[in-house]
């Protein structure tokens, strides 16, 4: 198992150097997940538009067909938890982009299918290939940026997405009807090639990972056990026909794993998703709030094509304002919104406008352009709201774990978007016997508002944190008690352990910094030769000693060795005078090395802590009155009264 990891993670490729250092390399990344997030969305908006056509070249029902969308929807939504903690283990890049040789093999094999048996096995290889990417998309945006950057990165990437669920009907519509139903299938092929070579040279390797010694297969399967019998209960109710007893049955089973889920993840070594990860009101409301959104988004797809008295021609321009707008706010929206709103401000605003929109379409649902207006403001709210959500569920969760935690939140759009048909359905269902033909659309309108509401909610959770995205980061569970005053406190610390992290610290910045400036020749007991002088500039030799805990004749040949080089020169006492009342100061050489010094232990930091957990650079900010008051006290002991009463004698 440790062999197979160690030749997986050598798979992982740099980038060409000229990407690697360019100042846009991190939106070259999000820019190759783009087109990963436009091709998958093209591909679910697409599908169902080759059922009629599947139907009339095999001879089979529609309730066999669509088959082909819920085998995928039912694979992506069980397997892409566990392809994210299967990333974070073996790398990310390298998940994600065997993921598109997946997809991209499996569309070629749906397009040469020979039946509709074969198009639903293949559907699910499809599918096994879309969750190694979704479960990927989110985490390597969020890793490949800066954390102030992390909210506008996940809007661009939700454009896209949106923009592939706009092109989805026009461009399907236009092959089946030219090219025929398998060249939906085929187009994948040459995008994903494309995909593939991008994501090669563009994408980042894994800086971090979460080992895994052992993949929790019990885990996988009650969680594919809970998601299929919730996905099947929910299509049953949908309007799948199935008997009475099957739909009962899903909704056991779904119960039944979901709490065998629980109760082993409490007590397994290594959890597919670990029980810790759940606890902080950041994520759970946070996934709770995703599920809701989406539902909210797919729940108008699935409603207006079924509205009577519009044309296809109609009701497809009518849809396209939804991702329209919602591509539009995910792009835009963090540059138009004032900077110094956080996360829960923008995500309020949001479902404030997406449950106006949905109010106004209750007014008059099968008015075309009122309709067209409404839903183009209700994408606004959603793109509004969505990834300000993402960006608060992905800051709260360390880095190494991003790969689990993207795929927990694309399963939760994949449950809203089963959960948006179901409630369309079901309300078009209760209203089908109703006086007014308005009252079904209504109905279904109302209970999206439902969801709506519940997404507001979320961002009202007591222990939700503020993701500001620029000063401020995501707090998580640790950092809850960081915010509020300083607990008294019970112990001290352990002093032998704080002194071996200190010289740990020091030995890691000497190896980082020679490592980052190996031009540099001067050694390091040189260059903190010149930074104690640069700090006490006239010090003398025998007081330099003492600070920096050398010998004497150490400091006078390390001394004679700087004046060589032009970095430091000797005042007064060179010609017969005590030497004793020599005094060293640099020179322009000399400020110039000690400069560049410390600005190359600044990048170094600078890029350490980037790519620290949000609640520990908090922990850090927190903690720096201490450690400046700790330096002091040391300095302070550094020098007895004997040495520091007595100057006449350095």
């Amino acid at each position: 198992m440790v062999c197979a990891r160690r030749f997986l993670v050598f798979v992982e490729s740099a980038r060409p150097r000229i990407v690697r250092e360019h100042p846009n390399a991190g939106w070259f990344a999000v820019g190759a997940v783009c087109l990963g997030a436009f091709m998958g969305q093209l591909d679910a908006s697409i599908v169902t538009l080759t059922f009629p056509a599947v139907q009339r070249e095999f001879g089979m029902s529609l309730a066999g067909v669509q088959w082909v969308s819920l085998a995928y929807l039912l694979t992506v939504v069980g397997l892409v938890v566990s392809a994210g903690r299967v990333a974070d283990a073996v790398g990310r890049k390298f998940v994600y982009l065997q993921g598109f040789v997946v997809f991209t093999l499996a569309s070629a094999a749906c397009a040469l299918a020979p039946g509709l048996g074969w198009l639903i096995g293949f559907r699910v290889v499809q599918a096994v290939g879309a969750a190694m990417l979704q479960a990927n998309s989110v985490a390597l945006v969020v890793t490949s940026v800066p954390p102030q950057r992390m909210r506008a990165a996940l809007g661009v990437q939700a454009g896209a997405q949106a923009l592939g669920l706009a092109l989805g009907p026009a461009l399907g519509g236009m092959l089946v009807a030219s090219a025929g139903w398998r060249w939906v299938y085929g187009v994948n092929v040459p995008i994903g090639l494309l995909a593939l070579a991008i994501g090669r040279y563009l994408l980042p390797r894994t800086r971090e990972r979460n080992a895994m010694e052992q993949f929790d297969w019990r885990g996988l399967l009650l969680m594919i056990g809970s998601t299929t019998g919730a996905l099947v209960a929910v299509s049953a109710v949908s309007g799948l026909p199935l008997p009475a007893w099957a739909a009962i049955t899903a909704m056991v089973l779904a119960a039944a794993c979901a709490t065998g889920a629980v109760r082993w993840a409490r007590r397994a070594p290594e959890p597919l998703v670990d029980p810790a990860l759940l606890r902080p009101p950041t994520v759970s409301a946070g996934l709770i709030g995703a599920f809701a959104a989406y539902l909210v988004l797919f729940g108008p797809l699935a409603l207006f094509p079924q509205l009577r008295g519009a044309t296809p021609a109609t009701t497809g321009l009518v849809l396209t304002a939804l991702p329209a707008g919602f591509a539009v706010a995910a792009v835009v929206g963090t540059r138009l919104l004032p900077r110094h709103w956080g996360g829960r401000r923008r995500e309020r605003l949001g479902a404030v406008v997406v449950m106006t929109a949905l109010a106004a379409l209750v007014i008059s649902p099968a008015a075309p352009w009122w309709s067209f207006a409404c839903l183009g403001v209700l994408g606004l709210g959603l793109g509004v709201f969505i990834p300000s959500n993402n960006a608060g569920i992905m800051s709260a969760i360390p880095s190494g774990r991003s790969g689990t935690s993207g795929g927990l939140v694309n399963m939760s759009r994949g449950l809203g978007t089963a959960g948006g048909v179901a409630v369309v359905t079901l309300a078009l269902h209760l209203g089908r016997h109703a006086e007014s033909a308005s009252a079904a659309p209504r109905i279904a309108l109302l209970g999206l508002l439902a969801f709506a509401v519940l997404a507001a909610g979320t961002t009202f959770v007591h222990g939700r944190a503020e993701f500001q995205g620029s000063s401020e980061r995501e707090e998580s569970s640790m950092t809850a008690s960081a915010a509020g005053p300083l607990p008294a406190l019970v112990a001290r610390p352990d002093e032998s352990a704080l002194a071996e992290a200190i010289a740990c610290l020091r030995r890691a910045m000497r190896r980082a910094a020679r490592a980052t400036d190996p031009a540099n020749t001067l050694s390091v007991a040189q260059l903190e030769l010149l930074s104690c002088v640069s700090e006490h500039p006239g010090i003398r030799p025998g007081q330099l000693a003492r600070q920096l805990r050398l010998a004497p004749n150490s400091v006078t040949t390390l001394v004679n060795g700087l004046v060589g080089q032009d970095m430091i020169v000797r005042g007064s006492g060179e010609a017969g005078e005590d030497r004793r009342a020599v005094t060293l100061t640099l020179t322009a050489a000399g400020h110039e090395a000690v400069r560049s010094w410390q600005a190359t232990n600044t990048d170094i930091l600078r890029a350490a802590l980037a790519d620290l957990h949000p609640g520990w650079q908090h922990l850090l900010g927190a903690a720096m009155p201490a450690l400046e008051e700790l330096t002091r006290a040391i300095d302070t002991r550094a020098d007895s009264p004997a040495q520091s009463s007595s100057p006449a004698h350095a």
